[in-house]
């Protein structure tokens, strides 16, 4: 996601970045759900890294975390800032 939002400032218009970042969200999505037979155990494991605990008392990423839940196209547009798209 990085190399495609790096590429995507260079050149906002070029396609493969577009379709790559596109490609891999969805990926990640999917992945998700297909995974959440162990939600609980990756949940308690990431919840233990400090560095995912500060993440998570960011309120910024709180708030995209709220709105990719009840609105997925406001979550995709907050992934659109590179400081949030970083930190997520």
């Amino acid at each position: 996601m990085d190399c495609f939002a790096k590429g995507l400032t260079i050149d906002p218009t070029n396609a493969e970045c577009i379709s790559g970042q596109q490609k891999t969200q969805m990926l990640i999505q999917t992945s998700a759900h297909a995974s959440s037979g162990n939600d609980q155990e990756r949940f308690a494991h990431a919840m233990a890294d400090p560095e995912i605990q500060m993440i998570m008392r960011d309120p910024s990423v709180s708030q995209v975390l709220r709105d990719m839940q009840e609105d997925p196209a406001a979550g995709q547009a907050a992934l659109k800032d590179p400081i949030i798209a970083a930190k997520v």
